[in-house]
């Protein structure tokens, strides 16, 4: 039942699987392992300290 999506969506919720996908692509171009709070705040176009 966990695995299933629509038993997620059917419940609000958003399936681990898309939850992962949103966050590799909003924050997996970050030189880190594990992304912070702060980490979805900045802007993916601006230049990283130290570039």
């Amino acid at each position: 039942m966990h695995r299933d999506p629509d038993q997620w969506r059917r419940r609000g919720l958003t399936p681990p699987a898309e939850l992962e996908a949103l966050v590799h692509a909003r924050v997996g171009w970050l030189p880190v392992a594990e992304p912070s709070y702060a980490d979805f705040f900045i802007d993916p176009t601006a230049r990283l300290p130290g570039e």
